[in-house]
C-alpha cells in the first residue's frame, strides 16, 4: 500500500504492514530504545559507522498520525549570538500534537564522511526510518539540515530516431540522416530524489554503487526499425560514462557483440528497486510508504568575507552592516564579485529560526494570508489556471500581477515577489542556481531593491553594489533573492512554492562533491526562494524535463498535505497505462525527479 489522494486516511492501516525489513533492523518499540540502538549504526557492516548518533530531544502528542523530525545535531550546539533552534523545533511539535500529530524530534548526527559515499549515509538514515515505522506507523520525516541525497543514474533500452554521428573525431565517423537507433547510456535522472528514503519496501539498497565507476553504454544503428530483440547493427559504438555514488537504476539489458556487431535487447527485466506491490500496477515505480521533505539552510546562509577590504581599511559592508563601494589600491586587486563570499553559521541559525516561527504562525493563524495563487511564467506557459484549482474560494487580486507570463524580465519578477499571494507557481528553464528570465535594465532592476544590491560589480578599481555581474543576464538567483529579502521587499505573507524548472531543486556540486563539502548546495536556487522568499515548502524538478505533478493541485483541494499532494503524482503514475511513452521509456518514472524541500506536513487553508 502506498500513499495516494487518500493518503491520510490509509497510513494507520498501511503502517501495521511488515516490511521485508533486513536483519540488521530494531526490534525496539520506543524512540528512545531506536535511537540507542541506531547510534553507531553501521549499515554496511564494513566497520565504519554512518551514524554516529541519535538521540531523543523532544515528543509531543499521542495521536496514531506520527510524524518525525530528524535534526543534525551540529545546529543545536551554543553559538554565540545565534537563535535557540532547539526551543523552534519543540514548537513545531506542540504546534503538530495541536494538529492531532504525534510528533518527534530526534537530533542525529552521521560519522564523519571518508571520500564520496553519501548514498550509503543516506541508506543508514533510511534503515532509521524503516525501524521507526515498524516500530509504530511512520507518516513521513522531515529533515532538518545538511543531510545527504539521493543521486539517481538511469540506463534504458531507449528507441529513439533522428540525425545521429557516431565515432566522431575518428576515422570511421559516419553520420547517419533520419535513421532509428538504440540509444543506451547511463544518464543522471536526479541530483536529489527523496523517493529513496521514502520508500521503505523498495530494494535500493541492492541499486546503491559507492566507488567511482564506468557503466557501460551502446548506440546501435540498425537497418530499419529497431527489432524487438536486437540483432545485427548497421553501425554500432560502444563506451562507458563514469559515475560516483549512485543508485543505479538499470531498465532492461543489452549484450554486445562488437565483433559480429549486433546486440541483444532484452526488456524482460528491470524495475529491481521496485517492491512487488509496485508491480502490480500498470506502470511500475517506487512508490513513497511516508512522505519526506528537507530543510536545509547551510548553502544559502553566506556573508561577505571579512579579510576583504578596500584602501581604506574597511570592508565590503558600512557601519549598519549594508553593502557599500569599495576602492583596491588597482584594477588588478579588485576580485572577482563571487568570490567574496562565505559560509554564515549565524545567518544559517536565522533562517531556520525565522521558518519555524513563519511556519507556527501560519499554523495558529496568526499570520495574515494573502488567499490567492499566482504564477509567473518566462518563455513558458502561464501557472495561473493550474494553481487556481487547489481552492474553490479564492479572493480575487490584481490579474496583472496575479498571472504573469510571456517574457518578463527581473524587474517583473520583483514586482511579483512583493504581490501577496499564499500559493506560487514558477515556470522557466532552470539550472541547479536560478531560473531563466529576460534581461532586465541594470538600473531600473537595481532601483526595484529599494535598497542596496546584495552583490557587486567590478568598475575599474572599485566593486560596487549593484546586481550587474550577479544577474545582468537575467538570471533569478541567490543573489537577487537575498537582495530582495534583506531590503524588506518580498510580501510578508507566508507561500508553499511550485516550482516546474529543470533541475530546480538538484544541489550545486551534487555530482563530484560529497555532502559535507563546503561548495555543496551552494546558493542553491530553490532553497533561495524558499527561505528568502518567505516559503512554507516547495515542491521542485531535480532533472531536464518537462512534466509537473499531475493532481498536486486538486489533492490540496482536497485537504491534503503538500506532502501528500507530492506523493498523489507516484500513485497516478502508476496507475497510468504505458502505450507509447513520452521521450521514451525515461518517461515511466518520471516521478522520481520531483521532492520537496521545507515541511511537507502543512496544509493550504485560508487561516
Amino acid at each position: 500500500m502506498h500513499a495516494s489522494g487518500t493518503f491520510l486516511r490509509t497510513v494507520p492501516a498501511i503502517a501495521a504492514m511488515a516490511f521485508a525489513l533486513s536483519p540488521t533492523i530494531a526490534r525496539a518499540d520506543r524512540l528512545e530504545d531506536l535511537c540507542e540502538e541506531f547510534t553507531g549504526f553501521d549499515q554496511d557492516g564494513d566497520g565504519q559507522a554512518e551514524l554516529a548518533e541519535a538521540e531523543v530531544l523532544h515528543t509531543a502528542g499521542a495521536g496514531e498520525r506520527r510524524v518525525v523530525m530528524l535534526v543534525e545535531k551540529r545546529l543545536l550546539s551554543p553559538l554565540e549570538g545565534a537563535p535557540d533552534l532547539a526551543a523552534a523545533v519543540r514548537q513545531w511539535a506542540e504546534d503538530l500534537a495541536a494538529e492531532g500529530f504525534r510528533a518527534e524530534v530526534a537530533a542525529v548526527e552521521l560519522a564523519p564522511a571518508e571520500g564520496h559515499q553519501d548514498g550509503r549515509y543516506l541508506l543508514a538514515l533510511r534503515e532509521f526510518l524503516r525501524a521507526l515505522h515498524r516500530a509504530a506507523p511512520l507518516e513521513g520525516a522531515v529533515l532538518t539540515g545538511r543531510f545527504p541525497d539521493a543521486y539517481l543514474v538511469r540506463t534504458i533500452n531507449w528507441r529513439k530516431s533522428g540525425d545521429l554521428t557516431l565515432h566522431k573525431g575518428k576515422a570511421e565517423q559516419q553520420t547517419y540522416k533520419k535513421v532509428r537507433y538504440l540509444r543506451r547510456q547511463p544518464e543522471t535522472i536526479a541530483q536529489r530524489a527523496d523517493i529513496v528514503l521514502a520508500d521503505l519496501d523498495g530494494r535500493w539498497e541492492d541499486l546503491y554503487v559507492g566507488p567511482k565507476t564506468a557503466v557501460p553504454s551502446v548506440l546501435a544503428v540498425f537497418d530499419g526499425a529497431v527489432p524487438t530483440e536486437g540483432g545485427e547493427c548497421v553501425d554500432l559504438q560502444v563506451g562507458a560514462a563514469t559515475h560516483e555514488d549512485f543508485f543505479h537504476i538499470a531498465d532492461g539489458d543489452a549484450e554486445v557483440d562488437a565483433a559480429a556487431r549486433s546486440v541483444r535487447i532484452d526488456n524482460s527485466v528491470g524495475d529491481r528497486e521496485c517492491a512487488e506491490s509496485d508491480r502490480s500496477r500498470p506502470n511500475h515505480l517506487a512508490r513513497p510508504d511516508i512522505l519526506v521533505s528537507r530543510l536545509d539552510a547551510r548553502g544559502v546562509a553566506l556573508r561577505p568575507r571579512a579579510d576583504i577590504v578596500g584602501t581604506d581599511g574597511a570592508g565590503l559592508l558600512d557601519a549598519d552592516g549594508r553593502p557599500r563601494a569599495v576602492k583596491f589600491a588597482s584594477r588588478d586587486e579588485v576580485p572577482s564579485w563571487s568570490r567574496v563570499w562565505e559560509p554564515d553559521p549565524l545567518l544559517e541559525r536565522r533562517l531556520l529560526a525565522e521558518y519555524f516561527e513563519r511556519n507556527h504562525r501560519y499554523r495558529t493563524g496568526a499570520e495574515e494570508i494573502a488567499w490567492r495563487p499566482s504564477s509567473i511564467a518566462c518563455d513558458l506557459r502561464s501557472g495561473y489556471r493550474v494553481m487556481r484549482a487547489a481552492a474553490a474560494d479564492w479572493e480575487s487580486g490584481e490579474p496583472a500581477l496575479a498571472d504573469i507570463h510571456g517574457r518578463p524580465t527581473l524587474t517583473s519578477f520583483a514586482e511579483w515577489i512583493a504581490y501577496p499571494a499564499v500559493l506560487r507557481t514558477v515556470r522557466a528553464h532552470s539550472f541547479p542556481y536560478g531560473s531563466q528570465f529576460r534581461r532586465a535594465g541594470t538600473a531600473s532592476l537595481d532601483a526595484a531593491l529599494g535598497g542596496p544590491a546584495w552583490s557587486w560589480t567590478a568598475s575599474g578599481d572599485e566593486l560596487r553594489p549593484s546586481l550587474a555581474a550577479a544577474c545582468g543576464r537575467g538570471m533569478l538567483n541567490w543573489y537577487l533573492m537575498r537582495s530582495l529579502w534583506e531590503n524588506g521587499k518580498v510580501a510578508p505573507g507566508p507561500a508553499f512554492y511550485h516550482h516546474t524548472g529543470c533541475e530546480a531543486i538538484s544541489p550545486p556540486g551534487a555530482k563530484s562533491l560529497p555532502y559535507h563539502h563546503p561548495s555543496y548546495g551552494r546558493m542553491q536556487g530553490a532553497e533561495s526562494l524558499l527561505l528568502f522568499g518567505n516559503g512554507l515548502a516547495l515542491v521542485g524538478r531535480a532533472k531536464v524535463y518537462y512534466d509537473e505533478p499531475r493532481g498536486f493541485a486538486q489533492a490540496l483541494a482536497g485537504g491534503e498535505t503538500f506532502g501528500a499532494a507530492w506523493a498523489a503524482y507516484y500513485e497516478a503514475e502508476s496507475r497510468r497505462e504505458i502505450t507509447r511513452p513520452l521521450g521514451g521509456d525515461i518517461d515511466r518514472k518520471r516521478a522520481y525527479f520531483w521532492s520537496v524541500l521545507g515541511d511537507w506536513t502543512l496544509r493550504l487553508r485560508r487561516g
